[in-house]
């Protein structure tokens, strides 16, 4: 008896030590990833873009050198990243322009905004209010007055803030200017010598690799390619129902431009996090405040159907179109949001489909069918 004790608590003590040599390797890779991500990766950051460029812009250059009578590729290349980048400076341009004026225009408008809009608005629920607790409680019709007198300056001094912070924000995306022109300068650099040696590049960092890593990228370069065509088609589906939903019931209410309207906000949707919510709960908030309570409600109506049906057919949509099961395609946007926000919110479909297919291709085993 004592030897099959002593037998079994060597058993014991072995399963111990194998589990905490497994934990302390997997804590080891944990920490690494960690460490390599919080202060290698950012120094990356202008080459990995540069890469990314190259790598986008690469089929294009290799169809035209094929197709064309012009067989230079580096000149193909050197072409296709130059148009590129002439039409994604004009966009930037363009479009910062378009914000700089927008926030300027805001910061003299924000403050005037609140003394003809919101403020009239926070004195008619004040009064709404004061209504209601002289006839309930007057006794506390003095101290409702002081925390809502309280309330109205701290929401004064906000705006007021808002617009300083605006300007500082100005200020300080001018200041940061050159230094975001280096930053991308040495991306842009970086991608021209990528696209001319491409392919050489690729051929080096392959051969630093083992066959089997080798494989494992190329079928993950393969499916994420597929899935992110397929991720891109599912929110263009739910965008257009959306868009559809919007102005069927913005016509019913009788909005002017509701299908200005309806793509303005279907695009928004598109963003995650924001949504929909982002633009018509304030507009529910503005009418309600202004007095107009019968529209209020009724775009409130509006917002919840389009809610609820978002909630019912983007995991079926997303898990349709990428060949996940709707609750597995809930259960990863919401982890994915949770660890990492937007990016993981959009990621995590998509790593979760390259993983779904390595395991079924029998590159790995993680789970049991």
């Amino acid at each position: 008896m004592e030897e099959k004790h002593e037998v079994e608590g060597k058993s014991n003590l072995e399963r111990q030590k194998r589990f905490l040599i497994r934990f302390l390797y997997l804590a080891s890779i944990v920490i690494v990833i960690f460490l390599f991500i919080k202060y290698i990766l950012p120094l990356t950051y202008p080459f990995l873009i540069g890469f990314g460029l190259a790598w986008m812009c690469m089929p294009l250059t290799r169809l035209l050198a094929r197709k064309t009578k012009w067989r230079n590729r580096n000149a193909w290349g050197l072409i296709v990243m130059l148009f590129f980048y002439a039409i994604l400076s004009t966009l930037l341009i363009l479009g910062l322009l378009e914000l700089f004026k927008l926030l300027g225009s805001s910061i003299g408008s924000i403050p005037r905004y609140y003394q003809n809009d919101i403020l009239p608005a926070l004195q008619k629920i004040e009064d709404w209010g004061a209504d209601w607790i002289d006839n309930i409680a007057p006794d506390l019709a003095q101290q409702y007055h002081d925390v809502f007198h309280a309330v109205i300056a701290k929401i004064g001094r906000f705006a007021l803030s808002l617009s300083g912070s605006i300007a500082s924000w100005i200020g300080s995306v001018t200041l940061s200017l050159p230094g975001i022109f280096i930053f991308f300068s040495f991306s842009m650099l970086f991608s021209f010598f990528i696209v001319w040696y491409f392919d050489k590049v690729g051929a080096f960092m392959r051969k630093q690799l083992p066959d089997r890593v080798n494989e494992t990228m190329q079928n993950v370069h393969k499916h994420f390619k597929t899935t992110t065509v397929d991720y891109i088609k599912a929110y263009l589906i739910i965008a257009g129902i959306t868009c559809v939903e919007l102005f069927i019931g913005l016509t019913i209410l009788g909005v002017p431009n509701a299908i200005w309207i309806a793509l303005g906000i279907s695009v928004f949707d598109m963003i995650p996090v924001f949504g929909t919510g982002g633009i018509m709960i304030p507009w529910v908030l503005l009418m309600f405040i202004n007095g107009d309570f019968a529209f209020a409600i009724e775009l409130l109506i509006l917002y919840i159907v389009i809610t609820v049906i978002r909630n019912i057919i983007e995991p079926k949509i997303l898990g349709t179109k990428l060949g996940l099961n709707p609750v597995i395609a809930l259960f990863t946007l919401y982890i994915g949001l949770q660890l990492f926000g937007i990016i993981g919110l959009i990621l995590a479909p998509i790593i979760t489909v390259i993983v779904k297919d390595l395991h079924d291709a029998g590159k790995f085993k993680i789970w049991k069918y």
